[in-house]
Order: C-alpha cells, then sequence, then structure tokens
C-alpha cells in the first residue's frame, strides 16, 4: 500500500483464483546478476502449441523459436521457456526442463539459478485503489486511477513482462525495478520486494510520458508490504475469478 494515504473503504481487494493450482506451472530461471523480468527467463508448462517460428533443436526433439521465446513438445504437451536471454541459454534451460507429477522442473546451467517455481496465474493478488488526486500525483498521472498489486510465486506475471517488453527504470528501496505501458492501465512499474513476490504500481489517466514515470516511481517508494493482519484490516472486498 501507499503510505500517507488510506484507500477508501472498499477500495481494497482481494483477488482469488481457487483453479490457480490446476492450471499451467512455472519456473523462473536468472542470471546471477539478474532481476525481476531482467538478464533471465520464465520456463511455462503446459501451453498451446505454436508452430510459427523457425525450427531449432531441443534435445531431440524439434520446437520453435521467435524473438525471446522457445515452445517445443514435452511430455505429451508443449512447454514454453520466454526471456529476455540470448538464444543459446533459452535452448540450453529448455533441454533441462523435465516434468515431474505434472508441472516443470528445470536443472539450471553454470551461471544460472531457479530463483521461484510457482503457478503461472497467481492464486492470490493484493490490490488496494486511490485516486491519483489522493496520491497528490494528479498532475503528471492525470485524475484517474492509481492502483498497487502484489502476488507471490506466479511466474506467470514475469512471463507478461517479459513478453511486453519491460525495461529497466531505475530501483525501488533498492530492487531493480522495470516499466511498461503494455499490461493494466496506462503503465505500471514493477519490482521484486521479497524473492518470488511481485508488487507493482500502475496508473490509468494520462499517457505514459517522463512525467508518469517518475510520479510512478515516486508512488512505489512510497508503498510499503503490509503483514496478513495488517491486509486484513483495510477490510478488502475477496473476489473470486478464474483466469483463463
Amino acid at each position: 500500500m501507499i503510505t500517507g494515504v488510506s484507500p477508501a473503504r472498499g477500495y481494497t481487494l482481494s483477488r482469488l483464483d481457487p483453479a490457480a493450482h490446476n492450471g499451467p506451472w512455472t519456473v523462473t530461471v536468472r542470471r546471477r546478476d539478474g532481476a525481476l523480468a531482467r538478464r533471465g527467463a520464465v520456463v511455462t508448462f503446459p501451453v498451446p502449441k505454436l508452430s510459427l517460428g523457425r525450427d531449432v533443436k531441443v534435445g531431440d526433439v524439434t520446437g520453435y523459436a521467435r524473438e525471446g521465446e522457445v515452445i517445443w513438445p514435452l511430455a505429451g504437451a508443449y512447454a514454453r521457456v520466454r526471456g529476455d536471454l540470448p538464444l543459446a541459454e533459452l535452448l540450453r534451460i529448455a533441454a533441462a526442463t523435465t516434468v515431474v507429477s505434472g508441472r516443470p522442473a528445470v536443472t539450471a546451467a553454470p551461471g544460472l539459478t531457479v530463483t521461484s517455481t510457482g503457478t503461472a496465474r497467481p492464486s492470490h493478488v493484493t490490490e488496494a485503489r486511490y485516486g491519483a488526486d489522493e496520491v497528490g500525483e494528479a498532475d503528471a498521472l492525470g485524475h484517474g486511477l492509481v492502483f498497487t498489486q502484489a502476488a507471490a510465486r506466479c511466474g506467470g506475471i514475469e512471463d507478461q513482462l517479459y513478453e511486453a517488453d519491460a525495461r529497466p527504470y531505475g530501483t525501488v528501496h533498492g530492487h531493480p525495478a522495470v516499466v511498461t505501458s503494455a499490461l493494466d492501465g496506462n503503465g505500471v512499474l514493477a519490482w521484486e520486494p521479497a524473492p518470488g513476490v511481485v508488487a507493482y504500481v500502475g496508473y490509468s489517466g494520462a499517457s505514459l510520458d517522463k512525467n508518469a514515470l517518475a510520479a510512478l516511481h515516486r508512488l512505489a517508494e512510497r508503498t510499503r508490504i503490509l503483514t496478513p493482519g495488517q491486509w486484513q484490516s483495510t477490510h478488502p472486498q475477496e473476489l473470486q475469478e478464474t483466469s483463463e
């Protein structure tokens, strides 16, 4: 949540997806100097077959490579690795991927580390909503909505950041951050406050320009992570929703 202002009652949400564990799973792999959506990749299994792209060899099978991703047959279905690493490294990760009890597992090559394993869709997202006027950033962000979100053990968010070609934008509380306008609203600034936890601040209003970026960064630096008890004290609405 953003310090210095409390969202109105009814403007904190707990988004629950009880079916998330039944869907695809992810493994996040990074270089040792990697960070959220930087110098790493996310393996997702299973995914739909994709035959667009050029043929590449993944072990003994033929997969398909496009910019920043490889899809290949695995365990009677298909898997995908997506990231900002060179194709040779994506192929190494793909070749080191197996499926155990229906979930992907990666034996990381030297120089790479498995940082988290989790569902592709978040099972629980906490969200707080504010007016841009309330948080003092209407001049830069317009007079629309500002929101904060956090989710744990969900590689699907990092996978989306790679797909959206999120770009580095400084640090938040000392953690490397990335920004994109290809997710929710007009723009989001995302970082990893703790291993396996993705948090971001976003807004809907003005276009994402340098003033809006600076405002997002100021708001992100004003955030704090609540304990479960502190979060429940905001009386969040619980919404059950399944994203396919």
